[in-house]
């Protein structure tokens, strides 16, 4: 449906200049709520439904009703192509009802090819917009559930009480695809740029202009939720689009984006290969390994509250001499274990991702890089495998590799790792001064599971340190951020060990529109014991020790890279070429 022309791609121009949680206390003193103007009562509405008085108990605001009728909106009279720099075209505007509720639900494109879904209530609009992110590599097919696209909760209307409800977008980043498919990125310089980092601010543009056509103004609030790629997504905004929106949620954010996918997906299977291509550890292995693990390190209700203090060897499960089951590890099963705690390295004490596999995820391996013993497939029907053979062929370098590299090709040396780093410009961020968008009275919670096996933690830890540091020191940086990390969870807290409900949009909406800041939030469990209803989280300062020390294999990686600013590229399309400086744009 959206096409573009092939492109080709320039060197970089070389330049200096570069349900919602109970919350139990707060912590520090409540913050100012961020700007934006207060969301009165509208004119008579052209959709034919009658203005709601009075206002919502979430936001003490009246309801906003249309000023025009939902359809007119992909009439010729509200020609959006001219949005300052988000190109908009739209396809369908069109009423439905759910659940009850009336919606207008809008899609279209922004030039080149930027597919997104609007939807907005139609007499149940309380000034608020929330946008989602959207994981992996996107290209979800617009038309499908917001909340599948996200990875995220979609924003509905539970989340206010008294049933109103925020307007809501996403896109598709520029392309269809699947997650791990990086085919559409090959030869096109166009749509490299628009998911590195301008499909999200060109959305919120055109969202919002859509928004005060509908309903004669602009949100009162805009927030942003996205987790993995959506989290990544969320620091782009955050970093280099501070205006864009009021409050920020950005989970398990994969920032390190050019490294993670370049070198993490190639060390878990490279590790892991043996003699005739086959894999030495297999998932039959992974719960004794697990099991283990908690023994040594988790509490009395069975978590391992920060994998930082833990300190298991996985050669004490070591298999006798002569035995070998699924109740012990081979020595070549140590090693490779041992490698996966400790992640990528040169093997002379460089590490080319700060940090490994957390302890705690051994039971998540699985399907993401490791299989059966029988599976004849692998590693090529891991999503693992398939997400960093895709980004390594079409998405990582200026000019694409042969056609017969494949994932196995990478070296773990310092010199492919700095190959990485010219993209890193464009796909990255990780640049930890947020002065502009606390200056302007954005919030941002980030927010992980301590066993995440996707992304791992400790770089999430490792740049909200530098965020606190630069903002000078943690006090400073609460005036803003939190930063939550749950004990137990996989990836985007969307299973776990055990497994939670969370809602982290609702406090970080009281602390945008009413100054409440978060404090000690709980996770209820999804199925609760005697023992364990919830688990309690408190805000993390990076700059502390765990409480338990520092020791293990998890604390082992120094990254060879830093998290600093100005090193984002800014790039333009010229004709077929992209065109990157380290420089502003002006205006």
């Amino acid at each position: 449906m959206w096409c573009t022309g092939m492109g080709r791609f320039r060197k970089v121009v070389p330049l200096t200049a570069a349900v919602a949680l109970a919350t139990v206390g707060v912590v520090g003193a409540a913050v100012p709520g961020a700007s934006g103007a207060a969301a009165a009562g509208g004119t008579a509405a052209a959709d034919g439904n009658a203005a709601v008085s009075g206002g919502t108990a979430a936001t003490g605001r009246a309801r906003v009703k249309p000023v025009v009728a939902c359809r007119q909106l992909a009439s010729i009279a509200y020609d959006f192509a001219n949005v300052p720099g988000a190109p908009t075209y739209i396809f369908s505007a069109t009423r439905s009802t759910q659940g009850g509720v009336g919606f207008c639900t809008v899609s279209g494109y922004i030039a080149p090819q930027n597919g997104f879904l609007l939807t907005l209530p139609v007499s149940s609009y309380t000034g608020e917009y929330v946008q989602q992110g959207c994981g992996g590599f996107c290209g979800v097919p617009i038309g499908g559930s917001p909340a599948a696209a996200s990875g995220c909760p979609a924003a509905n209307g539970r989340l206010f009480a008294g049933g109103g409800q925020p307007a809501t977008a996403f896109d598709n980043q520029g392309h269809i695809g699947g997650e791990t498919d990086a085919l559409w990125a090959s030869d096109d310089p166009a749509l490299r740029l628009s998911f590195g980092y301008t499909s999200e601010h060109a959305l919120a543009q055109a969202a919002k202009a859509i928004i005060t056509a509908y309903y004669g103004k602009p949100p009162a609030y805009s927030f942003y939720q996205g987790c993995s790629d959506g989290g990544r997504e969320a620091l782009v905004e955050a970093q280099r689009y501070p205006k864009d929106f009021n409050g920020i949620l950005a989970g398990a954010p994969g920032n390190i984006e050019a490294q993670l996918l370049g070198v993490v997906p190639a060390w878990v299977i490279t590790v892991n290969t043996g003699a005739q291509g086959r894999e030495i550890l297999t998932s039959e292995k992974l719960p004794a390994l697990h099991a283990a693990v908690i023994k040594a390190c988790g509490n009395a209700q069975g978590l391992i509250e920060d994998p930082r203090s833990c300190g298991f060897n996985p050669a004490t499960i070591a298999c006798p001499a002569g035995v070998g089951n699924n109740t012990c590890l081979t020595p070549a099963q140590v090693q490779v274990v041992r490698d996966i705690y400790t992640g990528p390295s040169d093997g002379h004490g460089h590490w080319l991702y700060p940090g490994g596999q957390p302890y705690g995820s051994e039971l998540a391996w699985s399907p993401e890089f490791i299989d059966p013993s029988a599976d004849p497939h692998w590693p090529v029907d891991t999503p693992g495998y398939q997400i960093g053979d895709s980004y390594l062929k079409y998405a990582a370098y200026w000019h694409n590799p042969p056609a017969s590299f494949q994932l196995q090709d990478f070296r773990f040396t310092r010199a492919a790792y700095r190959g990485l780093l010219p993209l890193a410009g464009l796909y990255d961020a990780t640049d930890p001064d947020l002065a502009a968008f606390a200056r302007d009275g954005g919030k941002l919670i980030l927010y992980q599971g301590w066993a995440d096996q996707e992304i791992s933690p400790f770089g999430t830890v490792g740049y909200y340190n530098a965020v606190v540091q630069r903002a000078g020191g943690f006090a400073a940086s609460q005036r803003f951020s939190r930063l939550y990390l749950v004990p137990g969870q996989y990836h985007c807290l969307s299973s776990g060990s055990p497994a939670v409900t969370s809602n982290l949009l609702s406090p970080l909406i009281g602390w945008v529109e009413h100054g409440i800041a978060p404090g000690t939030v709980s996770f209820p469990l999804v199925h609760p014991t005697t023992a364990l209803r919830a688990i309690t989280v408190h805000p993390l300062n990076p700059l502390l020790p765990p409480p338990g020390g520092t020791r293990g294999l998890n604390i082992r990686a120094r990254w060879i890279g830093r998290f600093q600013s100005s090193t984002e590229l800014w790039c333009q399309t010229v004709g077929k070429d992209l065109v990157c400086r380290h420089q502003l744009p002006h205006g």
